[in-house]
């Protein structure tokens, strides 16, 4: 395998995702910072962003509301998940407006190395080494190239965008392991990073995490 062959495999395993931005057009999907009224005292609570949950459904993933949000409650480092059947536009939101454009999603190696084709596979035993073992083929010169690439292409790098619905998700610092696709990242946040956030569907249901990201 070359590295032309990997990027195909990257390339093949692109996820659709939008890409929000305050400088888009169209209708809202979503507000960023600022307040949201129906959540109040708004004192007590930092209001992050909020967004149209039919992105989220557009990507994949199951909502019963008809918007999601997530707020910081100050000091404390502890996030609430905002669940609303009004639309986004009727929340009173007085933050920055955010708009959609539909992308698509490069994966980080990791998900190549577990979710590629069996030349992936052949690849990594050619290097002694199973799928789950992408910490250690990241190390070979091939995944060096490849992580290289991803630098320019992958969700974090991405130029004039605010935050991600959807796509795919990478390793932090952290991180353990490659969160399995049973966990559905729903967003990632590039506007004022760090800290940039993440907002997770637990297992295809009804639960939302949050969490804090900073290198």
């Amino acid at each position: 395998m070359i590295l032309d062959d990997l990027l195909a495999e990257g390339e093949s395993l692109r996820r659709s995702c939008f890409t929000l931005s305050v400088e888009g057009r169209g209708d809202i999907a979503g507000y960023w910072r600022g307040e949201r009224p129906d959540y109040t005292p708004p004192a007590l609570r930092r209001h992050i962003m909020t967004l149209d949950s039919q992105l989220l459904v557009q990507t994949g993933m199951p909502m019963g509301y008809a918007s999601i949000g997530f707020s910081e409650v100050e000091d404390e480092r502890f996030y609430n998940v905002l669940r609303s059947q009004q639309p986004v536009t009727a929340l009173g939101c007085t933050g920055l407006p955010l708009y959609a454009t539909p992308d698509t999603s490069f994966p980080p190696l990791a998900a190549v190395c577990l979710y590629g084709s069996e030349k992936v596979a052949a690849w990594l035993k050619t290097l002694g080494l199973q799928r789950y073992e992408y910490t250690r083929a990241a190390l070979a010169p091939l995944g060096r190239a490849y992580d290289d690439i991803y630098t320019e292409r992958g969700d974090l790098f991405r130029d004039n965008v605010d935050a991600i619905v959807g796509g795919w998700h990478q390793s932090w610092p952290e991180d353990d392991f490659y969160m399995p696709l049973e966990m559905r990242r729903a967003v990632l946040t590039l506007r004022e990073a760090e800290p940039w956030y993440e907002l997770w569907q637990v297992a295809g249901g009804p639960n939302f995490n949050v969490c804090e990201r900073i290198t």
